[in-house]
Order: structure tokens, then C-alpha cells, then sequence
């Protein structure tokens, strides 16, 4: 099999895990929404959340799982597989020394690092305080989930998809049950635990796969294995690269602290939902790409460009019409997941603003999903440190022009900055869904950089193929809009008096009918790409089952 034919396959394996992992996640959100709304509660759990989250990203999936997976397919490619498994222990080791120390840090240092998260909470009596204590007992999931991201990595280099996509699917599950069953008696506190719980669920999970795959459990301390080494010279600047992405994330909660109450809680529903896309298809493609694009970059240069390139084509298809119609549907799908218990209309209403913006840089975020592993295969971290960066800044620049006037109130010396800040470059008022849209500006900077860099990179790199291909999915996601947006204007999606089985009703209709529109579309104006599609789907259906 090709590896565009592996990374169709795996992209379809994981896609369709990823589907449900979004779905319970989703599930998961609507739960917290009809307990605690946008209120206080929500506002500190979700600062609270995030800054573990932040790190895991930074040190685990991030940075480490980018740099992991080509040393481990360099092993696997190259040498025996009982050294490239020797070589997976000493690293996972590595790691976990690294979590456990980051993990005990947080929790010791939980005040001030909440304080730096969330200056703009200290003028609401009890909020800071009530952030902190969440944040000690959510700070270890950061072990728990960076050990999961090692066995992703190791799995997913094995070709062995499943067991990784749907680890997600136990955590949102354990923290769902959790939440439901204390929430009762110790309030926002349940979250916190149920997220503990999640992580070891997720943890336990993975075992068995590396159990069937020969993987020895037990750590290995080597520090100077060769791997180690390996490690060293590409993870520090890929967790430069990490950790400016995660700084553009805590300047914008920063930002968001100093907003009205419950700016944090629209931002994190509005993302939750930009991600579900994003998920079920940007990073299940890049998750089944990175191990065949790390083995054509060594093996066929050629067949690494066009592979690049047909991804880049498989994610605008999905990216392009998604984008567009996560911001049409932001009124519907808010409506219908969220209106209920202590999530109210203006809390709606205030959270589709979020996802409108959020979505513009939906198609951006995607293709970047899809460059940045290139990058990686080719061992290059340098790019996209300077890719990050140089979108670090935009999203900086960005915010301060499009959020409004601030309330630095508490006399935090980082929320008089960046009042000033805004002070001085503020063009529009904007509010939370200013800190949205420039995220997907951002982004945008940041894909357009990664372009640039591509070219020189990749000598001999097509472009023709994929720009025909955006052109021609522009073309088609024009052709759903007046179908979309007929369906949309049909319900009053807030004012409570469409109830709530006839508007699931008018989404699925509208969703219906705008995928057909656009599917209809593609197979008019898509060229060989879409009968490449429509000629894979006729030989899957035709195949006898077994």
C-alpha cells in the first residue's frame, strides 16, 4: 500500500474515533454548561484546566510527541526493533521524570502562576482564591496525560492508531460520570476531581496496546543513550516553538480576565466547538501523517511532495466548507447544546460570537495542522519556532487592536499593561470575540509563513494542484450558503419559543442539506481529486464483506 493509501486508511481510523472522542467531549462541555453556565465557577475551573493543559501541550504532545515519533521511526527504520523499543523506555523515562517534577512545581506553585493566568480575577472577591485551589488539584493530570501522550507517541509510530484516538473518549467519559455523581455535594470541585480521574482512566487505557505490541512497561534509566541526545537537539526548539504557541494561549486568557465575567467560559465553549472540526479531521490526518511523512522523507523525496501536497488537498476539502459553516451555524449549534439549566440566552448569544470568529481561522489552523509534521519529518524545528513566534506576535498585536477598553481592576501590574497596551492600538471593540478573531488572524500569518518556508524547503514543490483545488472548493462552498442560511433564518434560536426537539430538527436539517449541496457541488466543479474520492467510496462499497 502507498503511504497516501496508509494515511487515507489511518486518517479514517482515527477520524472516525475522533468523531466520538468530540462527541463526549461535547457531551462533557453541555454538562458543565447546565451546572455552572458562564458563572464564576466556570470562569475559575476553566483557568484552572488550562493551565496543565497548557503545559501538557507544551511538554507532552507538543513538543515531545513531535520530536518522539521520528527518533523512534529513525529506530524502527533503521536498526532492530528490540533497540528502537530500548530507546522508546529510556525516552518515556526521561519524560516522566520531567512531568513528575512539573507536576509537584504546579501544585506548590499554584498561586502565582493562577495570578499570572488570570490577573483580572483578583477583583472579584473569591475568584482568584477558588482558581488556586482547583489548580492544586488538577495540576497532576499534567503526569497522568503527558504519560499518555508518550504511549500515543510510541503506538502511533507502530501504526497503531485506535488505541490513541480514543483514549480522549475514556477521559471525557470518567470526567462526565465523576462530575455528574460530586458536583452535588462539593460543587466545582467535582470538575477538578472528575479530570484527575479522567487521566488515569486515560492512562490505563493504553496499557493493553503496548502490552499486544511487546512494549516492556517498566522505566529505563539510560540519560546517555543516544536517543537522549537525539532528543535534546530537536526538542529544545520545538518546545520553543511550544511554548510560544502556549504563551499566545495565556496572553489571551490573560486579556480575557479583564473582560466582563464569563469571558473566559464564552471563549473555552466557542473553542470547544472550533475544535470539533478541527479535531475529527485536521488532527486525525496529521496524527496518520507524521509517521509515513518521517519515513518518505528519509526513503523518497518525490513521493514525500506529492504526499504533502494530497494531504494538503484531502484537508481543504473538509477544512474550507467547515469553516464556513461553523460560522453560519453558530447560532443553531450553540442553541441547541447549550441553552439549558444555568446556561443562558446571553450566554449564548455572548458564545456564538466566539465561535463566528474562531471559525474564519478554522482552514488556517487545519493547514497548519497539516505543514508543521512536514517540518518534522525533515527534522526541521527551526520553521516552525519562527512560524509560531512571528504569529505569537500577530495574535498579540492583533488582540490589543480588536478587544475594546479593559477593567485592570485589583491593581495587577499585568493588567495595567495590558490596558495600556490596548490603549495604545485599539482600533475596534470587539470584546471577547476580538481575543477570537485574532487567533484566526494569527493563524493565518502563521500558515502564510510556513508557505514561504515550504518553498524553499521542499525543492520542486507543486503548488498549482492545491491552489486549483482551494479554488474550486471556494466554488462549492459558495453553492451551500443560500442553502444554509434559508434553514438558519427560519428558527428564533434563543428566545425559547422554538423548543428544543424541533431546532435539533432544523440543525440536522440544515447540516443535511448543506453537505449535500456542497457534496453536489464538488463533484461538479472538484476535477480528479473528488473523482478520486467518488471511485474510492464505489470500490469500499462493492467489496464483499467477510
Amino acid at each position: 500500500m502507498s503511504e497516501k493509501g496508509r494515511i487515507a486508511r489511518a486518517a479514517a481510523v482515527v477520524s472516525g474515533l475522533t468523531v466520538v472522542s468530540r462527541v463526549t467531549g461535547l457531551a462533557r462541555d453541555v454538562v458543565v454548561g447546565y451546572l455552572f453556565g458562564a458563572g464564576t465557577g466556570a470562569d475559575a475551573f476553566f483557568v484552572a484546566y488550562r493551565i496543565p493543559n497548557l503545559f501538557r501541550r507544551f511538554v507532552a504532545e507538543g513538543a515531545a510527541t513531535a520530536a518522539f515519533i521520528p527518533i523512534y521511526t529513525g529506530y524502527l527504520t533503521t536498526g532492530p526493533r528490540a533497540e528502537a523499543d530500548r530507546a522508546a523506555r529510556v525516552l518515556a523515562t526521561m519524560m516522566a521524570l520531567v512531568l513528575l517534577l512539573l507536576s509537584v512545581g504546579g501544585v506548590l506553585l499554584a498561586g502565582p502562576v493562577a495570578t499570572l493566568f488570570a490577573p483580572g480575577f483578583a477583583a472579584t472577591p473569591g475568584k482568584l482564591e477558588l482558581t488556586i485551589s482547583l489548580a492544586r488539584i488538577v495540576f497532576p493530570y499534567l503526569f497522568l496525560i503527558g504519560m499518555v501522550a508518550a504511549a500515543m507517541g510510541i503506538l502511533n509510530s507502530l501504526r497503531s492508531f485506535g488505541p490513541p484516538a480514543y483514549a480522549p473518549i475514556v477521559m471525557n467519559i470518567a470526567m462526565v460520570v465523576v462530575a455528574l455523581a460530586l458536583t452535588p455535594w462539593i460543587g466545582v470541585y467535582g470538575l477538578a476531581v472528575g479530570v484527575l480521574c479522567g487521566g488515569v482512566a486515560q492512562l490505563l487505557s493504553q496499557l493493553p496496546a503496548l502490552r499486544r505490541h511487546g512494549i516492556p512497561l517498566r522505566p529505563l534509566w539510560e540519560p546517555r543513550h543516544p536517543a537522549v541526545s537525539r532528543l535534546g537537539l530537536l526538542l529544545l526548539p520545538t518546545l520553543f516553538g511550544s511554548a510560544v504557541y502556549q504563551i499566545n494561549v495565556m496572553v489571551s486568557t490573560m486579556f480575557a480576565s479583564l473582560l466582563p465575567a464569563g469571558s473566559v467560559a464564552y471563549l473555552w465553549y466557542g473553542e470547544r466547538l472550533f475544535e470539533f472540526p478541527l479535531g475529527v479531521f485536521a488532527v486525525a490526518l496529521s496524527t496518520a501523517a507524521l509517521p509515513s511523512f518521517a519515513t518518505l522523507a528519509k526513503r523518497d523525496p518525490a513521493e514525500f511532495r506529492e504526499t504533502v501536497s494530497f494531504a494538503l488537498r484531502v484537508m481543504t476539502g473538509i477544512a474550507l466548507p467547515a469553516s464556513v459553516g461553523l460560522a453560519l451555524t453558530a447560532d443553531p449549534v450553540v442553541s441547541v447544546l447549550f441553552l439549558r439549566g444555568e446556561f443562558t440566552a446571553f450566554d449564548a448569544a455572548q458564545t456564538s460570537i466566539s465561535v463566528r470568529f474562531f471559525a474564519i481561522g478554522l482552514w488556517s489552523v487545519a493547514a497548519v495542522r497539516v505543514l508543521v509534521p512536514a517540518f518534522y519529518a525533515l527534522e526541521d524545528t527551526r520553521t516552525p519556532v519562527i512560524a509560531a513566534a512571528t504569529a505569537f506576535v500577530a495574535n498579540v498585536v492583533f488582540a490589543a487592536m480588536c478587544i475594546g477598553p479593559l477593567s485592570p481592576d485589583g491593581g495587577h501590574i499585568l493588567g495595567r499593561l495590558l490596558d495600556g497596551a490596548q490603549e495604545l492600538v485599539g482600533v475596534v471593540d470587539l470584546r471577547h470575540g476580538g481575543l477570537a478573531l485574532a487567533t484566526s488572524l494569527a493563524a493565518m500569518v502563521n500558515l502564510l509563513v510556513l508557505c514561504g518556508a515550504l518553498r524553499r524547503k521542499i525543492q520542486g514543490f507543486v503548488w498549482r494542484p492545491w491552489l486549483v483545488f482551494c479554488v474550486r472548493t471556494g466554488v462549492a462552498t459558495a453553492a451551500m450558503v443560500p442553502v444554509v442560511v434559508w434553514f438558519r433564518d427560519q428558527v428564533a434560536w434563543f428566545d425559547g419559543s422554538t423548543p428544543l426537539a424541533a431546532r435539533l430538527l432544523w440543525l440536522a436539517a440544515m447540516i443535511v442539506a448543506g453537505t449535500a449541496v456542497y457534496g453536489l457541488a464538488m463533484l461538479v466543479v472538484g476535477g480528479a481529486d473528488a473523482r478520486a474520492v467518488v471511485a474510492r467510496i464505489r470500490r469500499r462499497t462493492s467489496e464483499p464483506s467477510v
